[in-house]
This record gives C-alpha cells, sequence and structure tokens, in this order.
C-alpha cells in the first residue's frame, strides 16, 4: 500500500474512501512537479491534470488584463460624471481602491491555501458547515461561471462597439448609417478568435497576456503625457475635486453617490481569474496569490493619478455627450477634443481596447475551467470532466460557455435595454460569489485548527482585512443592483438584481433537480503507488483537505 493512502486511513474518520467510476476520464499529466506544487494538489486532493506552462508573470498579466483598470474604468466614467460628478469618481475609486485591496488579499489567502482551479467553488465547499456544503459550493460555481461568461461577453461586445465608433468617427458618412448588426457581426469575429486561441492556442494565452501587460503601462503613460501636453482648457482643481452634482434623481445624495461610485468598481472586476489557471501555474501557491495581490495595488495605487488628469482635460460633459460617437467610446472624443486629431484620439483609445480583447478572453478560459473543476466533482455529465490529451484543455466546457455567449449577443441587434440587462450583472455576481467564501473564512475558517494558512497569508491582519472584504461586498453588491436613475423604467432599469434572482433559482433547482444525491463537492483523489505527494485515480469524499496537505509537507521535508 502506497504511502498515500496511508495518509488518507489516517483521516478516515473524516473521509469515506469510494472507488472512482471515471477513472478514464482524464489521465494524469506526466510531469515533473515542484514539491510546493505536489503539497498544493494535495491540498486540494486533486490529481495532476495540466502541465504547468504558466507562471507567476503569466497570472500577473492575465489579471492585469481582466480586471483593466484605467480601460475599465475609462469605459464608464461618464456614469459617475452624470449620477454623482468628479466627486462621486475622485472619492468613490478611493473607497474603491482601499476595500478591494482588502478583498483581493483574502482571495489570495485562500488561494495560497487551495490552488484550485475551482477557486472560489472549491474554497467555499472546504469552509462551509458539512450540512450545506453541497448546496454552498453548487451556488457559488453558479456565480463564478455565469460572471465569468457574462464578463466575456461584455468583452466581446465593448470591444466591438469601440471597433464600430472609430468607424463612425474616421468616416462621418458611416456614422449616419451604422446598424447595431455590424457591432454583433465584429463580435462574432472576435468570439471566434477568443474559442480558437481557448482551444488550439493556450499556449499563446502567456505571450498575448504579457504583451497586454505592457500596453496597460505603456498606454497609461501615453494616455497621461498626451492629455497634459494638448488640453488646453483644464478644469480647476475645485472642480475635480468638490464638484458634486446629482443629476440622477435620487433624492438621496449619499445614494446619488454610492451608485456614481459603482464606475469605480469597473476597475477592479474578476480579481480572482488567475486563481482559475492555478493548476497549471508553477508554484501556484506563491506566485498565484502574488499575483492577485500586487496587481490590485499597484492598479489602485496608479490609476489615481489617470483618474485626477481625465478630470482636469473631459472638457465640457454636455458637449461631449452631445456626439453620437460618445454612446459607443465617450472617452474617443475627450482624447479628439485634446488632440485635434481623429487619427489620434483612434490610436489613444485603442491602447485600452487590447486589454478588453484579453479579458475577455481570459473570461473564457477562467468559465471553462470553472465548470471542468465542477464536473469532475461530478457536478455535470462526463464529457464535460475531459482534458484533450494534446491540447491541454476542457474543450467541451469551453464549446458549452461558447455557444450560450454567442446567441447572447444576438440579443444586442434586436433590443439594447435588454442585452444591458442580461449582462449587468456580471460584476454582481463575482461580489457575491467572493463574499460567500470570505465570510465564511472569516466566522469560521480562521479558527479551525484543521486549516493551515498557506504560503502567503495576511498575518495578525487577517481579520480585519477579511472583515473589511466581507461587509464591502455586501454592501457594493446591493447598490451593483440600483438602477441609475430615478424613477427607473424599463430602458434605465438595472436587470441586475433580477439576473442574479433568476440564476439563483435555476442554480437550486438544477441542483435538486440533478446533482443533489449525486454531487457532494469536491472529493479528494487518493494516489496509487505514487510517491507522498502524488495523486492517483481512486477518489473520496472529503470535508476538510488541510490535513492531508500538511501530512504531504511533512514527509516531502523528510524527504
Amino acid at each position: 500500500m502506497s504511502t498515500s493512502i496511508a495518509l488518507a486511513m489516517d483521516l478516515s474518520a473524516e473521509f469515506e474512501i469510494r472507488a472512482s467510476r471515471d477513472d478514464d476520464v482524464t489521465k494524469p499529466t506526466k510531469t515533473d512537479l515542484s514539491l510546493d506544487d505536489q503539497a498544493g494538489l494535495m491540498a486540494i486532493g486533486k490529481k495532476p491534470v495540466f502541465e504547468r506552462k504558466f507562471n507567476f508573470w503569466t497570472a500577473l498579466c492575465i489579471t492585469a488584463c481582466a480586471t483593466g483598470a484605467w480601460e475599465g474604468i475609462g469605459a464608464a466614467i461618464f456614469q459617475a460624471l452624470k449620477v454623482g460628478g468628479p466627486v462621486a469618481l475622485v472619492w468613490g475609486y478611493v473607497i474603491c481602491a482601499v476595500t478591494m485591496i482588502c478583498v483581493a488579499a483574502s482571495l489570495a489567502e485562500l488561494a495560497s491555501i487551495w490552488p484550485s482551479s475551482g477557486a472560489q467553488y472549491h474554497w467555499t465547499a472546504e469552509l462551509a458547515p458539512k450540512r450545506l456544503r453541497a448546496e454552498l459550493s453548487w451556488l457559488v460555481g453558479w456565480l463564478a461561471f455565469t460572471g465569468a461568461g457574462s464578463a466575456t461577453i461584455l468583452c466581446g461586445m465593448g470591444v466591438s462597439m469601440q471597433i464600430q465608433a472609430f468607424a463612425m468617427i474616421a468616416n462621418p458618412d458611416y456614422a449616419e448609417t451604422a446598424q447595431r448588426w455590424h457591432v454583433y457581426m465584429i463580435y462574432l469575429v472576435i468570439s471566434a478568435i477568443y474559442f480558437s486561441v481557448n482551444t488550439f492556442g493556450v499556449r499563446l494565452i502567456h505571450p498575448l497576456n504579457a504583451f497586454g501587460g505592457f500596453l496597460h503601462i505603456f498606454g497609461y503613460l501615453v494616455i497621461i503625457i498626451t492629455l497634459a501636453i494638448t488640453t488646453k482648457d483644464k478644469h480647476t482643481a475645485k472642480y475635480v475635486f468638490t464638484d458634486f452634482s446629482n443629476n440622477s434623481g435620487w433624492p438621496s445624495s449619499f445614494v446619488a453617490f454610492c451608485v456614481g461610485m459603482m464606475t469605480s468598481m469597473n476597475g477592479f472586476p474578476s480579481i480572482e481569474i488567475a486563481a482559475h489557471f492555478a493548476e497549471e501555474i508553477k508554484h501556484a501557491s506563491r506566485s498565484l496569490p502574488r499575483a492577485m495581490f500586487w496587481t490590485v495595488c499597484l492598479n489602485a495605487v496608479f490609476i489615481f493619478p489617470w483618474i485626477i488628469l481625465v478630470l482636469y482635460c473631459i472638457g465640457d460633459l454636455n458637449e461631449v455627450l452631445a456626439d453620437p460617437v460618445a454612446l459607443l467610446s465617450p472617452l474617443t472624443i475627450v482624447f479628439k477634443n485634446a488632440t485635434g486629431s481623429t487619427a489620434g484620439s483612434i490610436c489613444l483609445n485603442s491602447l485600452g481596447i487590447y486589454a478588453g480583447f484579453m479579458g475577455g478572453l481570459d473570461s473564457l478560459g477562467s468559465c471553462a475551467r470553472s465548470i471542468w473543476a465542477m464536473s469532475r466533482d461530478e457536478a455535470f455529465p462526463e464529457r464535460f470532466r475531459r482534458v484533450h490529451p494534446k491540447l491541454q484543455v476542457p474543450v467541451w466546457c469551453i464549446i458549452a460557455v461558447s455557444i450560450p455567449q454567442t446567441l447572447i449577443g444576438i440579443i444586442y441587434i434586436w433590443n439594447t435595454t435588454a442585452f444591458y440587462g442580461v449582462t449587468s450583472a456580471a460584476l454582481a455576481l463575482l461580489t457575491i460569489s467572493y463574499s460567500i467564501p470570505i465570510g465564511l473564512f472569516l466566522f469560521s475558517g480562521r479558527r479551525n485548527p484543521n486549516i493551515m494558512l498557506g504560503e502567503w497569508n495576511c498575518g495578525r491582519l487577517g481579520y480585519f482585512i477579511n472583515t473589511v472584504a466581507f461587509f464591502w461586498l455586501i454592501f457594493i453588491s446591493i447598490f451593483l443592483c440600483f438602477p441609475i436613475y430615478y424613477p427607473a423604467n424599463v430602458k434605465s432599469m438595472n436587470y441586475a438584481s433580477l439576473i442574479i434572482g433568476s440564476l439563483s433559482m435555476v442554480s437550486l433547482a438544477t441542483y435538486f433537480l440533478y446533482a443533489r444525491g449525486r454531487f457532494n463537492g469536491p472529493v479528494v483523489e487518493i494516489c496509487l503507488g505514487m510517491d507522498p505527494a502524488e495523486v492517483g485515480p481512486t477518489k473520496e469524499k472529503a470535508t476538510s483537505t488541510s490535513k492531508v496537505a500538511q501530512m504531504a509537507e511533512k514527509k516531502a521535508d523528510e524527504k
């Protein structure tokens, strides 16, 4: 009997051993794993399936492209200005930046303990009470992959709209005849690229994201320098830092400020995205949390002066919004007014488009891996557990994600209100999926003696950081569902709450009709005839894998 089986049997009081019914679904990858990656796999109780083809810089650039930061805030900047004025954007950003650093630290801490492709789904299962383990992990899994799927659609469609905006500003004749179906045709091309890269070119993810990371920094510097030099009539400091105007119709200025503050959240979406690639990243328990945390920290610090300068150089708000191109790309008009050049404005704004493009590409990959991680725990049919041996990707999961994303895009042609209603919940879905594992870790996990903190952790500040993160996520999840204008009508209504409620109902209905009795959350795969840190095809139900990880690390150190 192997040492790994002996380790598992020491925990027999907690684990119910059973034979796997799908040993031939995915063969373990033959690869040399570092000791910390072996211990990481033991911590999540999984066999090695993917090659470790990514590293810290991959995770860093994936997070940078997916969060977008100045690119995301720039795309929605006029929402804050119309609702609460510069005050809502400037000081709202400061609040968001500080609190989202706490969220990033909390998620990074969990990623260091359990470096799983299931990310928040797996973390929730490890931390949830035994009687609610299956239901909570199932719900969070659904929130995670639907949030990532919505983010893919938003990124792809956002890039398509920007391209049409460039065509409109470059060719005024086309601006008079532009149609929404043109945007959808561009979206189809982008979706095809997303599918192709994620399926056949997964090794391109590293260089593509590395280039995105370069453009993220380069574009930031170019825009700041260009606006500072070319803008002649700048606003005053009083306008930038103290001007508050409630044009939302909300009777409460506090509510208007909070709704305007939601724009700043566009700079912090999908901060856990790299965690879904955890089982493909070298030294994941160390590289992954560092990448997640430091990306958010650096963005939080450096985007603040970008926002300040844009507000100084934004010009007359009503004049900018009067241009029809502003409906698709308001910053394009700001750049045109500043530089006096159509080509210059297109070049400046195109620097941010690539990050949006890569955000969608990475979100598709993370969405597919979320579904795959649940599928290997028998949440979905057997075919979704398969990883192509040569392509090294869950092909069926990518297909399952790509088809509905393509179909949902069609809604934009006939009804933009309905389309934005479907996709408006993306950020709220993700924030809720973060709040559940962070809340569980705060209220019970940190006191659990069976859970060993990872190499990256918050130390003595853990309780404080987790508390700030949890209550901020609850607060922000509520306001992300508020309509921008009051009173709301069919066109101005924020349908995020409807989408979240509907998805939650579908999720729970699917659980009780299909998954109940066959799905119990992540299972632990016991190694057979391998070294202590290796894993094999036998599975067992588990309520916690932390003790296995500790014992595996101890055995590895003894060797």
